[in-house]
């Protein structure tokens, strides 16, 4: 459905008055500044794909608004003593719109294209707990590879069995993932047979011409203008969605989108994403304040050093970095729209620990554990994204403090693409100190603490656990706390693993981002849900 217009049409409808726009019944009306990347479950990872790729598929299980798990497609389901045993009962009214009907062996494929190499997806490592997973992706290109994942049991059409090779708490919270969202593997096999492969080639097609099951569908995508979701008429939870079309807009600034949106010709605005003079007056407006909606984004922005390589393989260099750091005069450049961090795990999240130690800003400190590490060091690189502005300040106002105890640090913004390669680079060649983000794919304490700070997330390259931080009391707290059930115990692991990170300082906590997202008036059924940015299908538009 690849067409290429000019984005002008897509906006004659938005700016062809000056007064309040025309508001259609029935349409929900959104934007956002770049196309998504794709709308292929198996490669949705990144906050311009999901939200359109989680309204046109739907997985097994899903988090609702008080970040419960609950069935989705899965009539049921049911988990095995030891913990290693998964079994569902798939929903004998869920329907792809092709009218064909939802089958375990949808599931199967979609598990199965997240594994195998050849789809590229960032989800495999999710997965790869299931019995005979990492073995089968490995097989694929060999000659004569088993055709499916000996843990993956299809025993009836609406019976799916998975086994893992050890328990794991957070199992059911990755099959809330895009990756594990069922795909039609009749539909699959056809792409398949047309592109001769499993590769990026049969990513595309499935994104250009997707056949989901979820509570819209496409009709139409024009790259980087916009694209139109109608009603699922077959979705299987009656009255939903709530409006008849979804329409995006793709392309459009942050200044275009609040312009248009106080025309009345948007229906959502992030309001997180303004300039600080509009977000102040918006949020103080008599008109839009009682209409925005706010809640922690479950995130942590941090700077990471790099404990491989000198100098910050010293942890009272690291410590003195934490001390020298002005975090209110950074968290102040967001102008309220952020709180300064407690540890790497956002309040609201299980484990989160008030009584964490924080480091105060004491540049007197610093300069004293500097003194005792006798640190001699040139100029070090500091690299951050030029995705958002904030980064830019941060790394300025960090530079200043850092120079103020004698460290030099010489900041560089980049392209994100190219930062998260640089960072993720182990050894000398990589980032040194490195000003990033990380977002929840679940609200669980795991998928901060595992990715960002457990020894196994290191890698040569593409690594996420970007200060190469290894302990071993921390390794195993974390292995450990994936093996024990959800409650007191296992939450009590998270947080003796975090007082132990945060003695060793391998980042700086810098600080978590508040979300907020008004409406116009005529929208309704609007919540901020836990786990996703988006849930267009809960949105009425009168």
């Amino acid at each position: 459905m690849r067409r290429l217009l000019p984005l002008s049409l897509f906006l004659l409808p938005l700016l062809g008055s000056c007064g309040h726009a025309p508001q259609p019944e029935g349409v929900l009306r959104v934007a956002q500044e770049r196309d998504p990347s794709t709308l292929d479950p198996a490669r949705a990872y990144d906050s311009r794909s999901i939200p359109f790729v989680r309204v046109l598929y739907r997985g097994l299980v899903e988090y609702d608004f008080d970040s419960k798990i609950q069935p989705e497609l899965a009539q049921s389901y049911s988990v095995s003593p030891d913990g290693k045993t998964y079994r569902f009962l798939i929903r004998s009214n869920a329907r792809f719109w092709d009218k064909t009907p939802v089958l375990s062996t949808d599931f199967r494929c979609a598990l199965e294209r997240a594994l195998n190499p050849a789809t590229a997806s960032d989800g495999s490592s999710f997965f790869t707990g299931i019995v005979g997973a990492k073995e089968w992706a490995q097989a694929r290109g060999t000659q004569n590879p088993a055709p499916h994942v000996e843990g993956i049991e299809c025993p009836s059409p609406r019976e799916l069995v998975i086994h893992l090779t050890e328990p794991d708490s957070t199992f059911l919270s990755r099959l809330t993932l895009p990756f594990a969202y069922a795909v039609p593997e009749h539909y699959i096999d056809k792409l398949r047979a047309q592109v001769g492969g499993d590769g990026g080639e049969l990513s595309n097609k499935l994104s250009e011409h997707p056949l989901g099951d979820g509570p819209f569908k496409l009709v139409e995508w024009v790259h980087d203008a916009g694209l139109k979701m109608k009603r699922n008429p077959d979705y299987f939870q009656p009255g939903l969605p709530k409006a008849d079309e979804l329409d995006a807009q793709f392309g459009l600034s942050t200044p275009l989108q609040m312009m248009l949106f106080e025309q009345g010709s948007l229906d959502l605005l992030s309001v997180s994403d303004v300039f600080a003079p509009d977000f102040l007056r918006l949020t103080r407006s008599p008109k839009w304040k009682p209409l925005i909606e706010n809640a922690p984004m479950m995130d942590i922005r941090y700077m990471a050093m790099n404990t491989e390589v000198a100098p910050f393989k010293d942890r009272r260099v690291r410590q003195a970095v934490c001390y020298a750091i002005n975090r209110d005069r950074i968290v102040s450049f967001l102008t309220g729209r952020a709180t300064k961090a407690r540890g790497a795990l956002p309040k609201g999240v299980l484990s989160y620990d008030a009584k964490l130690f924080s480091y105060p800003y004491d540049p007197a400190k610093a300069r004293q554990l500097l003194k005792e590490a006798g640190f001699q060091s040139g100029p070090l690189p500091l690299i951050y994204s030029l995705e958002e502005p904030w980064y830019g300040k941060a790394a300025q106002s960090i530079q200043q403090d850092l120079a103020a105890v004698g460290i030099e640090v010489e900041p560089k913004g980049m392209p994100y693409g190219d930062l998260k390669a640089l960072a993720g680079r182990r050894g000398p060649d990589g980032g040194r100190l490195v000003i990033q983000g990380w977002s929840q794919d679940f609200p669980d304490p795991s998928n901060y603490l595992d990715p960002l700070f457990n020894g196994r997330s290191i890698s040569p390259t593409a690594s996420l656990n970007r200060s190469f931080y290894s302990n071993p009391k921390v390794n195993a707290l974390l292995d450990s706390a994936l093996l024990t059930p959800n409650g007191p115990t296992r939450w009590a692991k998270y947080q003796e693993a975090q007082r132990l990170i945060v003695d060793d300082a391998p980042v700086v906590f810098l600080h978590n981002t508040q979300r907020y997202v008004a409406r116009q008036p005529r929208i309704g059924g609007f919540r901020l849900h836990p786990a996703w940015s988006a849930t267009y299908e809960f949105l009425s538009a009168k």
